[in-house]
C-alpha cells in the first residue's frame, strides 16, 4: 500500500479526523488531506512522529500493509494452537518419564531376572510406568478431542500473524533443534561413557548399566517435548497449509497412513510388555518404541508419496 493510504487507514483505527491529526501533527488539515492523497510526503521527522503515534515502523508506514496490524484473531485459532502442542508435549514427557522411572527404579531395586528382586517392587516399577502412560493417555485424548472439535467449527482460518511474528520464531526454531539435539547427545554420551567405568565382573554392573539407560531415557524426556514444541509451533504460522488440510476430505492413503500409525505404536505397547513381563527383557524391551516411531515416519513419506502421484 501507499504511505497516503497507509496514513488514513491508521488514522481511521485511532479513530482521528483530519482536523484532529493536524493538530497533533502541528499542519494543516489540507497537509493532512495531501499525504493521504500521496500528491505531498511528510518530512522525515514528520514520519517518525506519525509511526510512534500509530505504533508501527517507518518502514511499515512507507512500504508495508497497515491492514495486516488490524486483522483479529476471531477464531482463538492461536490459543488453540498453543493449547494442543502443550498438551502433545506433556503427554509426550508423561510417558517418557514414566519409561525412565520404571528403568530407574529396576536400577535400584534390581532387574526382574535377577534372583535378588522382590517381585513386589517389580510390581512397583511396572505399575509406575503403566500409571503414566495412563495419563499420557488422558492428556492426548483430551488434547486431541478439544483440537478436533475446534477444527471442525473452524476449517478455515483468516491469516492474521504478522510477519515479523514469523520471522521472529523462525530465527528462534534453529535454536530450538540445536538445543533438543545436543540434550540427545549428551544423554548418548553419557550413556557410553558410564556403561564403561565399571569392570565386567563388577555384581552390580547390570544394575549401573539399567541406571545409565534410565538417565539416557530421562535426556530423550527432556529433548522430545522440544523437538515436538518447536515443530508444532513452525506448522502453527502455516495457516495456509492448515486452511488446505481441513478444507478437504482426506484421501484414502492419508487415512490409512493414520491407521497404520496408530496400529504401530499400539503393537509397540504389547511387545514392550510381552517382551519384559514373559522374557524378561527389560533392559532392551524400550526399543519397542523408538523403532515404532520410526516406522510411523518412514510409512508417512511412502503414504504420502503415492497420494500425490494420484
Amino acid at each position: 500500500m501507499s504511505l497516503g493510504t497507509n496514513i488514513q487507514i491508521y488514522r481511521k483505527k485511532k479513530e482521528l479526523t483530519q482536523e484532529n491529526l493536524a493538530d497533533m501533527m502541528g499542519v494543516s488539515r489540507q497537509t493532512i488531506s495531501k499525504w493521504e492523497s500521496d500528491t505531498a510526503y511528510p518530512e522525515t521527522d514528520k514520519l517518525i512522529t506519525l509511526s510512534d503515534m500509530f505504533g508501527c515502523t517507518v518502514d511499515t508506514l512507507i512500504k508495508g500493509d497497515a491492514e495486516e496490524d488490524f486483522v483479529a484473531d476471531t477464531t482463538g485459532y492461536d490459543k488453540e494452537a498453543n493449547s494442543f502442542t502443550k498438551a502433545i508435549c506433556a503427554g509426550t514427557a508423561t510417558v517418557l518419564f514414566g519409561l525412565s522411572a520404571m528403568l530407574f527404579m529396576f536400577g535400584l531395586f534390581g532387574i526382574p531376572e535377577e534372583k535378588y528382586t522382590a517381585p513386589f517392587m517389580t510390581g512397583i516399577a511396572i505399575g509406575t510406568f503403566l500409571l503414566f502412560v495412563a495419563i499420557g493417555a488422558a492428556i492426548f485424548i483430551v488434547g486431541g478431542i478439544r483440537h478436533g472439535n475446534f477444527v471442525k467449527e473452524n476449517p478455515l482460518i483468516t491469516p492474521f500473524y504478522k510477519a515479523e511474528e514469523i520471522k521472529a520464531f523462525k530465527r528462534k526454531f534453529p535454536v530450538y533443534i540445536a538445543v533438543a539435539t545436543l540434550i540427545v547427545f549428551l544423554g548418548l554420551i553419557a550413556l557410553v561413557v558410564c556403561s564403561m567405568m565399571l569392570p565386567v565382573e563388577d555384581p552390580f554392573k547390570e544394575q549401573f548399566e539399567v541406571w545409565v539407560v534410565s538417565f539416557f531415557m530421562m535426556s530423550i524426556t527432556v529433548a522430545a517435548p522440544i523437538y515436538i514444541y518447536a515443530g508444532m509451533q513452525y506448522c502453527k504460522y502455516d495457516i495456509e497449509s492448515y486452511n488446505k488440510a481441513y478444507n478437504k476430505t482426506p484421501s484414502k492413503y492419508e487415512k490409512i497412513s493414520g491407521a497404520v500409525s496408530g496400529s504401530l505404536m499400539i503393537i509397540a505397547t504389547i511387545i514392550f510388555l510381552i517382551l519384559g513381563l514373559v522374557f524378561n527383557m527389560w533392559k532392551i524391551c524400550w526399543i519397542a518404541y523408538p523403532v515404532a516411531a520410526l516406522l510411523c515416519g518412514v510409512s508417512n513419506l511412502i503414504f504420502d508419496a503415492m497420494d500425490k502421484k494420484e
